[in-house]
This record gives C-alpha cells, sequence and structure tokens, in this order.
C-alpha cells in the first residue's frame, strides 16, 4: 500500500504560482511533521493527467469540475501573512482527517 500523499498545485500555467505554492505546501507540511508527501505542479489544460493518485488539489484558479478529492482554493499562499495560513491550515486539517 502506498501511503504517500500526493498533492497536485495548479494554477494557470503551472510555471511561477504552481512552484511557489509547492514550496510553501512542503515548508509547511514538513514542519507538521508530515514524512511522505510527493508535491506536484501542473496547469489547467494538463490537470486531467496530474491528478491521477492524488489526494488533495491546491489551486489559485476557480476549476469549473469536481475531481473527487479535496480541493483547496489557495491563491490566499500568494496574498498576505493571514490567508496563506488559513490556507495551509486547511490542507493540514484535510490531510490530517485522511489519516
Amino acid at each position: 500500500m502506498n501511503d504517500t500523499i500526493k498533492i497536485v498545485c495548479c494554477c494557470g500555467a503551472g510555471i511561477c504560482t504552481s512552484n511557489y505554492l509547492r514550496e510553501e505546501i512542503e515548508d509547511r507540511l514538513k514542519a507538521e511533521g508530515f514524512k511522505k508527501v510527493k508535491v506536484v505542479i501542473s496547469k489547467v489544460n494538463d490537470l486531467e493527467e496530474a491528478i491521477v493518485g492524488a489526494d488533495l488539489l491546491a489551486t489559485t484558479v476557480e476549476l469549473q469540475r469536481d475531481y473527487g478529492i479535496p480541493q483547496v482554493r489557495a491563491l490566499g499562499i500568494m496574498l498576505d501573512d493571514a490567508a496563506a495560513t488559513e490556507a495551509l491550515d486547511n490542507i493540514v486539517q484535510i490531510l490530517r482527517q485522511r489519516k
């Protein structure tokens, strides 16, 4: 059984913003004691492929589809400390409930 948590970070182009999200999420999860986490980045157009096997989707864009996994609108991570804390807290809470 694969107990690695897979998170997909999605933005419009799949470059700068999703990379920043990935770094922030990895740092927070490491600080929270999560050991087996794989965070991948994706642009919206490639999300169908990237989402396979994922446990959580963190996105900066509004998506028109439900992918059947928890989805966090993580734009707040880019905005200010309070919004970033709220989004990251939400991610941690979802992943803890997964265990």
